[in-house]
């Protein structure tokens, strides 16, 4: 009977670890075979990584390809999950790490250790070999003209493209981020080259028909002119008239694009508009040429004072009689103002819509401003008189540049490009002789007129003064505050240059366009015509 229990108990025993071992068996059978693909998709999830690839963006260079906005590849080191305290410490001290990171026995997240890392770091760092370490290409942006023309290009910073051509193109430059994956084991360390799962498309370039000695010219004169004249502000725009291209667009002040605490500033030649006074006088006298209202060579009477209700226009002195070419030359406001009651109020206005103004401008730039002008159907004889000698409608400075440009080019206005690959268009705004007669008047000015500190030695010029008062938000004009404009050509033939150079609240007693701004136009274009390899006059 004993026997018999004993022999149970040993056949319940092994009759239980049979079924144990078989159960074991299953299992590992059950692991292997058919979870098997489940297993293996989850590891392949946890060691497969992917990252975003940034492109490298796109370019900008000048006419000369002389870059103006590039990007530059960095090589950045970061610690991974898991890089543990006495491996970072040996990384500190071969590669001079300047972070204060306090850790405990790892880091617990990716995080930066040096930027910028030069080419025998990289090296210290791939010889060492070590895991939960990477080393990350970012792409800069750098500006090598800084603020000669950072109110043109604007800047690209981590806050994407903020401002300029850099914004106005930033799909262009661009370009489309790609997509990698790569293998890491237990340990975060990379396994596997990285293959491509969506491809990188680098941003374009753009090349541009800015000159950049001429910048250099326009934005130099530009701020030598402001500190000697203790001003605020001023614009320089250099148009190339033949061609139908920008040579050069400086606004100042301006600010570095490559320092990250950079204080933004206006381009003031592309949003700025305002009331430019004397330099229309010449616009408003090719139309009236072309009306055959005036004779160019014929003599006008032109009195002291003109009485226009409850309005007097004085001029500076008693001319008694001047030609029309004369009133241009001697910047004579009564002149001007007979001239404009005679054209008319829908002549005058429909000659300032063809020569471009109160219409989009013809370059793609954030913001750009097209000036203002009266659209009532009648105005008094006072407002017409204004809208003569340039008060009442406000005018760009890159449109009344582009309006010059017309009497250099035989009365054909042209929509001026920025980018080289663009195409010029071109329309008839005047006649060939209108054009011929206001070049002549134009000439003047500086022979013998309000703009004789234009003159160029070995180039002929012409050009036009323009001195108003600067209106203030909801005060009208202010007594002592002053723009000075002037808007020239050179040398007067077939191919030559406009240029147009404003600046604003000049400091000293000496105010007028003439005094001020002449003297810039004369310095940017003799350097310009120089550089350029115009032949001077016989």
């Amino acid at each position: 009977m004993k026997n018999n229990f004993i022999n149970w108990r040993l056949f319940f025993i092994c009759t239980f670890l049979a079924i144990s071992i078989f159960t074991i068996f299953y299992k590992i059978i059950l692991v292997q075979v058919e979870d098997s693909i489940f297993l293996q998709n989850e590891g392949k999830k946890r060691y497969i990584k992917y990252r975003t690839v940034n492109p490298v963006r796109g370019s900008i260079y000048d006419r000369n390809n002389f870059p103006l906005a590039i990007s530059i590849i960095n090589y950045d080191l970061y610690a991974l999950k898991g890089l543990n305290n006495d491996k970072y410490l040996k990384l500190k001290d071969l590669i001079n790490i300047n972070n204060d990171l306090s850790i405990k026995d790892s880091f617990l997240k990716k995080t930066l250790l040096k930027k910028n890392l030069n080419a025998e770091e990289q090296k210290i760092i791939n010889s060492l070999n070590l895991d939960n370490v990477e080393i990350e290409v970012r792409h800069s942006r750098h500006y090598p003209l800084g603020e000669q023309i950072a109110t043109l290009i604007g800047f690209y910073g981590k806050d994407k493209a903020q401002e300029g051509l850099e914004k106005s193109y930033d799909s262009m430059l661009s370009g489309q981020s790609g997509k990698q994956k790569y293998f890491v084991n237990a340990k975060q360390k990379i396994i596997s080259k990285p293959i491509e799962v969506n491809k990188t498309t680098p941003g374009k370039d753009i090349v541009l028909t800015i000159d950049s000695t001429i910048q250099f010219y326009a934005y130099k004169y530009l701020a030598e002119a402001i500190a000697k004249n203790k001003a605020k502000a001023g614009t320089v725009l250099v148009f190339d008239n033949k061609k139908g291209e920008i040579l050069a667009i400086a606004s100042y002040p301006s600010y570095n694009p490559n320092n990250p605490s950079r204080s933004i500033q206006k381009n003031r030649a592309l949003i700025d508009a305002y009331e430019l006074g004397s330099v229309l006088k010449p616009i408003v006298f090719s139309r009236a040429v072309d009306e055959n209202i005036i004779n160019p060579d014929e003599y006008m009477e032109i009195p002291r004072r003109l009485q226009l209700e409850n309005k007097m226009i004085i001029d500076t002195k008693n001319y008694e009689k001047l030609t029309p070419k004369e009133i241009i030359a001697y910047s004579s406001q009564v002149g001007a103002s007979k001239i404009a009651l005679e054209l008319g109020y829908q002549n005058l206005k429909d000659n300032y819509y063809n020569f471009g103004f109160s219409k989009p401008i013809s370059v793609n730039f954030p913001a750009a401003a097209f000036g203002l002008i009266n659209t009532k159907e009648a105005v008094s004889e006072r407002e017409l008189a204004s809208l003569g000698y340039g008060y009442g409608f406000t005018v760009s400075p890159f449109q009344i540049t582009a309006a010059y440009s017309v009497f250099a080019n035989q009365g054909i206005k042209k929509d001026f490009k920025l980018l080289m690959n663009d195409e010029v268009t071109s329309q008839r705004v005047i006649s060939e002789t209108s054009a011929g007669h206001t070049l002549e008047a134009l000439e003047q000015v500086v022979k013998i007129g309000t703009g004789k500190k234009a003159d160029i030695k070995g180039f002929s010029e012409g050009g036009k003064t323009g001195t108003v008062h600067r209106t203030i938000s909801g005060s009208g004009y202010a007594k002592d505050l002053y723009r000075a404009s002037f808007v020239g050509i050179a040398p007067l033939s077939n191919e030559s240059l406009t240029i147009f150079v404003s600046i604003e609240d000049p400091g000293l007693n000496s105010y007028s366009g003439g005094m001020i701004a002449a003297p810039l136009f004369a310095k940017i274009a003799e350097s310009s015509l120089n550089y350029l390899g115009f032949i001077e006059d016989e």
